[in-house]
This record gives C-alpha cells, structure tokens and sequence, in this order.
C-alpha cells in the first residue's frame, strides 16, 4: 500500500504539485512513498535494478523538511519544488548528496567529484530532491557492441516494468522485451514509479528510445542548448542532456529548468528560454512519416503481424484524429533509410564519435578531486585487471574503448567528417522534407530512424506515448524532430498532443507480476558469483554467508550495490560450498538457521 495514500506509478508532478499546495501531502511523505517503492522493487519485488544508488535516507528527509518548511514560509522555488527526480549515473553530483557517479562502470566507484553538474545545480536550486542515480548502459553505450541496452556493471541489467519476463539470454538485444538505452534507468525510473521526473542524456537516440519504450513524454534539446559540463559523454557534437516525465506538462516545467541559468553561474544571462504549454494545433504544420519500420520488423520477424498491424493501427488513429480536430498535416512523408548515413560504406557517427570520445573524457576525469583512473588508458587496464567484474560474458571486451584510445583522426578529417555528417542528415534529408513541404515538425514512429537523422542533422528531438503492444505489454510511441533551437515547436506539439490524446498506457502494478522467486533478490550475475566464491575461498569467515556478505556489501558501500546474507547463501551453497546464516560468532562457526 503506497505510504501516503497516492500511487507512485501513477501521479504526475503536477498533481503531486497541486496536493503540496492544497497542504494534503507534504514533500517528507512524498519522498517516503518512493523510498518504498525502490525499496520494494529496484533490487527486490520486480528487480528492475532502475538505479544504481539512492541517497540516505536521512538525507532526502531533511531536505524535504527544509523544502517543506520553505513551503510554509510561503516561498516556492518553482513549479517543482519539493518533487523528487531521478538522475542518470554519467552526470556527477556532489559527495555530499550520498552518491557516487560510477558510469556503471567500477572503475569509477569511490570517485569524489569537485561539485554538481550544471544542470544537478539547476534542479536543487529550482527544489527538486535528487533522490537517486539512474542505472545505464555502461560507458553510455561506448565499451562493446556487443553490450546489452541498459547493463553496467555496477547496475545489473534494468529491465522493463511493462514486460513481465526479463530479456531472454541470446535473444536479440534490440527486441521488444528490451528497455533500449542507454538512459535506461532514467525512463524505467519514471515508468515504475521510482520517481515521477528523469534527467537522461542523448547521443543518438539513447534518451528518445528508452523513454519511446517507457511510456513517456521526453525531449533531447539542440546540443549545446543545455550546459554539458560535469557529464560523461561520448561527443560534443551529439550530446545532450534531456528530461522524461509522464506528462507532457512536467517536461515542460523540467526542460524550462534545464535550460534557465541559476543567478550564481557566472557569465549566464539572467533568464533563459522558457516554453509554453499550448493546447491548440493552429500554427503547427506536421508531417508524418510511412510507418515502415514495422513492416520491415514484421519480414525479419522482429514481431508479428498482428503486434504490426495494431502498431500502424495506432499511429493511423492518431492521424486520423488530427485530421477530424483540423490540424494542418502531410502524411505519408518517406524517410530516408539509416544506410543513407553511411559514406563510403562506413558508420559515418563512429569515427567523429572515437575522436571526441577523448577529449571529452579528460574533461569529465578533471571534475573529481579523486579517482582510481585517470585516463582512457588506465580505464582500459583497470577492466583487463578486473575481468571478474567488468567483462563478463555478455560485455566480453572493449572494442569500442580500445577503437576511441587508437583513433587518429586529424582535425581537418574531423571537421570534413561532421560536414559530411550533417549534410547527409541534414541538408540531403531532413531538410529537404522540411522546406519541400514547409513541415515545423517530423513526426515518425519511435523506433524509426528520426532518431539517427536529427543527431546527424545536430536537430532536437522528442517523443510522445502512443500504444502499448497485446503481444507483451511493451510501449511503443511517436518521434518528433525539429530544426536546430525549434524546441518550442516540440514542446507545442506535445502539450497539445496531451490534450487531444490525455492517458498513456501502463505498466500493470509491479506486485502484480509474479516472480519466480517471489520477494527475493535476483542470483547475481557471474561475475559476482565469481568473487564471491573467491573470497569465500580465500578468507576465513567461519562457515558464515552473514560474515561474507557483511564484508563484500562494507567493500561496495559507495557504489549502492549490495546483497542479502539469504543471496549470498544461496550462491555458496549452490556452488557446493559448505555455508550457514549467522555471524559466526562460536568457535566451531555459524549457527545453522
């Protein structure tokens, strides 16, 4: 039972907004009920291992009583105040919040950065509460190809809220069971009810496709619109920071948030951008694409045809509507295909994407005053050090880490590279449609590759709920791009698409869905196993599974991670080990309970 009377998974920061104002909830209970609900199904219950850590306890309470006492005092910071937010683990927050910024990766865990992230800054001094660190695809995605969407090696594997089984081992990493990244636990945060607002970032398609496949409304800015300082990221030229909500009201007040400079940064104008919600569509010129990324899913058996037919059922629908309510549209529009980006037969992203990599890594390594790496290189030995840890089976090397400390790329071969790049997203595709049929908005499904257009193009994008497959529960939505600083025509296409079309679908309540092992942790994954089994090996811990899991969880404090003495338990005696619960605190070992 949700502890304060409302349903996490279902309330808006709005109508959290209008029960603070109304004096019903109070900011301390708002975080409580969170609190539970992380507690309840981020490493146990559904184990969707959302967030790599949460704050103290003690912690988020005191802040929320500050807020709330600032509350009464009749001072309000901004239409979030006193709403807790989710913020992916590649963005550095300070010591004093409780939180690491691992990347997902060990070899940041126990790193001290200097200060927040700009846009961290941006959200305390608007009153949100950074209530957690959300899981990632670990390096943003840049360690292998071969990584799964949404795995990191201090995070686990987020899953899904709206697919009751986990992603099946050797299937297609893409299919539709797969949360996509790498903003995973940014969009599977929101979805579950972790938090009711995300900050995620974006290079080409790794915000717009988890929140695509969450539900949810989210928007990827022009590079550069939103300050990147404090960020791991893989590319200035691609990169940017972005929020999620489930309405398109909350991500209208978030994205404000994002992009007004804070009265102490130095050097920022006094005010910033600010979007306005419209609920009309006058004004607005929209093309939708031909949904044929479905049909060519349906040849490669991606899905089937029924889950193809109600996916453009759905989008026709929505076209169809407009139509009747006298929006202005052009439909269908022909997208290019994502070969159409290639030159030469190569990924024309990966080697601006390999150059830019280390520069901005440097950047990102200089903001801690402490750290275990200190470069590319040491990143790199680090993993080979530790393969027990950080490349298990389903993350076997570092090609793509290895590729980035090798490129050689000069900088006049850089800037013909990203000439290249945007002309071919640009000026030879998206632009043509955008002036041949004097478009303000591309609208196209969420998998499709509007994604990988506009990151080309250096455009903003966003996307909007649509449906939500029978097959197996998982969402599906519609992508949205604008021309470069055109956000506010996203942000018009999204309100009023919110009223015309109010709802989006949901995940089934997370206790709903039966687990095969109901309430308990989910058996580590190998790597854990592994050392686990060292050190049970190694050491002397008196036959006690207590003791081992004291000593690893004390080891792994600063990273959030941690095990149940039941967990370790079961993997000791599970590996032929002879082990007991207890503490071991008699001679001949530990009680056996």
């Amino acid at each position: 039972m949700p502890v304060a009377g409302f349903d996490p998974m279902l309330m808006t920061a709005s109508e959290l907004q209008k029960l603070l104002e109304a004096r019903i909830l109070r900011s301390v209970e708002i975080v409580d009920t969170y609190l539970a609900q992380i507690e309840a199904h981020n490493r146990r219950g559904r184990q969707l291992r959302a967030l790599i850590s949460v704050a103290p306890k003690h912690h988020l309470l005191a802040i929320a009583q500050y807020l709330d006492n600032e509350r009464n005092e009749g001072r309000i910071r901004g239409p979030l105040h006193g709403i807790p937010i989710v913020v992916k683990d590649n963005i550095m927050t300070d010591p004093r919040l409780g939180m690491d910024t691992t990347v997902g990766s060990y070899a940041f865990v126990g790193g001290r950065p200097k200060k927040n992230a700009t846009v961290v800054e941006r959200l305390i001094r608007k009153g949100m509460i950074i209530i957690g660190k959300a899981n990632l695809t670990e390096f943003c995605g840049l360690k292998t190809p071969q990584m799964p969407p949404g795995w990191s090696a201090v995070g686990g594997q987020c899953q899904s809220p709206y697919v009751s089984r986990h992603i099946a081992k050797g299937k297609l990493k893409w299919e539709l069971s797969a949360p996509g990244g790498s903003s995973t636990g940014s969009a599977v945060s929101v979805a579950a009810g972790f938090s009711t607002l995300a900050v995620g970032t974006d290079t080409i398609g790794s915000l717009i496709t988890p929140a695509n496949r969450a539900s949810l409304y989210a928007m990827k800015p022009t590079p550069g619109k939103v300050p990147m300082d404090g960020i791991f990221s893989l590319s200035g030229t691609f990169d940017s920071p972005g929020g999620m909500a489930k309405s398109a009201t909350d991500l209208v007040n978030l994205m404000n948030t994002l992009v007004a400079p804070t009265e102490c940064e130095v050097g920022s104008p006094a005010a910033g951008t600010c979007y306005k919600i419209k609920e009309g569509w006058e004004g607005l010129h929209i093309g939708f694409a031909a949904p044929s990324i479905w049909k060519m899913w349906l040849k490669s058996k991606r899905i089937n045809a029924d889950a193809e037919r109600y996916m453009r059922q759905r989008y026709e629908s929505i076209i169809a509507t407009l139509h009747e309510v006298h929006a202005s549209l052009s439909y269908p529009i022909e997208l290019p295909l994502p070969g159409s980006l290639s030159l030469d037969g190569r990924n024309s992203f990966e080697p601006i994407v390999y150059h830019e990599f280390k520069a901005r890594l440097n950047d990102f390594l200089a903001s801690f005053t402490t750290t275990k790496v200190h470069s590319l290189a040491e990143i790199i030995n680090f993993n080979l050090e530790h393969p027990e840890l950080t490349l298990p089976p389903s993350s076997p090397n570092q090609d793509d880490l290895h590729a980035a400390l090798e490129s050689t790329l000069t900088q006049a071969d850089l800037a013909q590279a990203r000439a290249n790049l945007k002309s071919l997203g640009g000026a030879a595709a998206l632009d043509k449609l955008f002036s041949s049929l004097a478009v303000d908005i591309i609208a196209a499904p969420g998998d499709s590759a509007l994604c990988s257009l506009a990151a080309a193009a250096g455009y903003p994008m966003a996307v909007v709920p649509l449906g939500a497959l029978k097959l197996n529960g998982q969402p599906f939505g519609i992508a949205l791009c604008a021309r470069a600083h055109e956000e506010a025509k996203l942000v018009h296409f999204m309100t009023a698409y919110e009223s015309t079309f109010p709802g989006r679908p949901l995940p089934l309540q997370l206790d709903s869905v039966p687990m095969l092992r109901d309430d308990k942790e989910m058996l580590p994954d190998k790597p854990i196993v592994d050392l686990i089994l060292h050190e049970w090996d190694t050491r002397r811990f008196n036959c006690s599974a207590d003791a081992l899991a004291d000593w690893l969880n004390r080891r792994w404090r600063k990273s959030g991670y941690m095990l149940s003495p039941e967990t370790v338990c079961e993997v000791l005696r599970g590996n032929g080990r002879v082990a007991f619960r207890g503490l071991g605190d008699q001679e001949e070992g530990a009680f056996a309970r």
